[in-house]
């Protein structure tokens, strides 16, 4: 395990994160392997977004952000109908000068002639320091104005951190929405700007709709979730995905081409993920070097796919059961049943490629192909088989190793396998 963890770091990857004092830079896989796991998509909604009031009194934001036009400028709106408006608007970093105006023209605006947070007709554009995601709150009654950065987090005891610490949400400017993709637990979140409790949101009504202070958020089980956070214009939404993937398919992509053009290049192909030197609340182990990792010999998933495959060779098992036990193992790796299959799905190339996805760096795929007739003379190749590029079909001899020249030195009546 020593070889195994250490070979799969490099690149970009950060050694310390897997519990390791250095990575060696060596294994990666092909883009065969990567295909044989569906990407991400289906699974199911547990929160749609909800539009709900678009008919609030508004007062329009133009700015270099999105070319001073009031008409398509981001809006501002009174929820309460009281002259007092709110709303969020993100700011690139060299775009940072706004103002106000009444309707979606230049005829009424406002801007801020002494930078003191007060308005004045036809005033001095408004800046804020740096660019970010700001909520802005204005009263038209006492004309002034307040801009309050923030970044946002999910935090619960459905999250990794529970109520003691925020999962850092990510802002997508494209879709207008703070994102986030992460593994909880049944229970309850909220959302939380800038790691504080001074702003935060929940769902009272259970309808999609947030309130500042509002009730927690429930989740209903275990799994992984995609959530997003809409704070664009009022009344402030979100959305709860169970997205359908596949947990198995632990690559490290950043900085990585799928492709292998040159197998001396750690850059070229993916790299592997599956094994680390941390526990599984990610303390690193108690060496380094020699890794604490325990190499699976006999799994529970083995016997399962086993039984299968048996049962599709003509065995006396059962059909049906035998789906069942492949099932459990994909719900294992995919949170739930999304990723079941039905009887007409359950072949023996499927088993072939569920093998793949379950086992690989744990000493399985030699042999299952072997077994299957698909390691050499097939067209079953794959990037770099055979020492090329694209792949090519190998000689049957390479099913068996060749013997040792140490073990014919000490007995020369053993006789060389064929072809070596």
């Amino acid at each position: 395990m020593t070889f195994v963890a250490h070979a799969a770091v490099g690149g970009g990857m950060s050694a310390a994160e897997f519990g390791l004092d250095g990575g060696w830079g060596g294994t990666r896989t092909t883009s065969a392997f990567v295909g044989k796991f569906p990407a991400v998509g289906g699974g199911s909604v547990i929160v749609a977004p909800n539009d709900g009031n678009t008919t609030y009194p508004v007062i329009y934001v133009p700015g270099g952000y999105q070319g001073w036009n009031p008409a398509t400028a981001q809006q501002l709106a009174s929820a309460a109908g009281d002259n007092t408006y709110e709303g969020y608007i993100f700011f690139p970093d060299d775009q940072k000068e706004f103002k106000l105006t009444l309707g979606p023209d230049w005829s009424n605006n406002l801007g801020d002639d002494g930078a003191n947070g007060t308005l004045e007709p036809n005033g001095a554009n408004l800046t804020i320091p740096e660019g970010g995601f700001y909520k802005i709150n204005v009263d038209l009654t006492a004309l002034t104005y307040t801009l309050q950065k923030t970044n946002w987090g999910l935090i619960g005891d459905a999250t990794p951190g529970g109520w003691g610490s925020d999962q850092d949400m990510t802002y997508d400017a494209t879709e207008k929405a703070w994102t986030i993709t992460v593994g909880l637990t049944a229970g309850f979140v909220k959302f939380r700007a800038n790691d504080d409790w001074g702003l935060n949101y929940g769902d009272n009504g259970s309808d999609a709709l947030l309130e500042q202070g509002g009730a927690n958020i429930n989740i209903p089980s275990n799994g992984t979730y995609v959530i997003k956070l809409y704070l664009d214009k009022p009344d402030y939404t979100y959305s709860i995905d169970r997205p359908s993937f596949d947990s198995r398919a632990l690559f490290y992509t950043t900085g990585q081409n799928l492709e292998i053009q040159d197998i001396s290049q750690f850059t070229d192909g993916y790299a592997i993920t599956k094994f680390k030197n941390v526990t599984s609340d990610g303390v690193p182990g108690s060496n380094p070097t020699w890794v604490d990792i325990d190499f699976p010999m006999f799994r529970i998933e083995d016997a399962y796919l086993m039984y299968a495959e048996a049962v599709l060779r003509g065995g006396t098992g059962d059909l049906g059961q035998a789906l069942n036990l492949v099932n459990a193992v994909r719900e294992r790796a995919y949170g739930g049943s999304s990723g079941n299959i039905t009887n007409d799905e359950l072949t023996l190339d499927f088993i072939l490629d569920e093998r793949a996805r379950e086992f690989y760096w744990e000493c399985h795929r030699r042999t299952d192909l072997i077994r299957f007739d698909r390691f050499s003379e097939s067209t079953y190749v794959w990037p770099w088989k055979g020492g090329v590029p694209a792949g090519v079909s190998t000689s049957k001899h390479l099913n068996i190793f060749p013997i040792p020249a140490s073990d014919r030195g000490a007995n020369p009546n053993l006789q060389q396998n064929d072809g070596y």
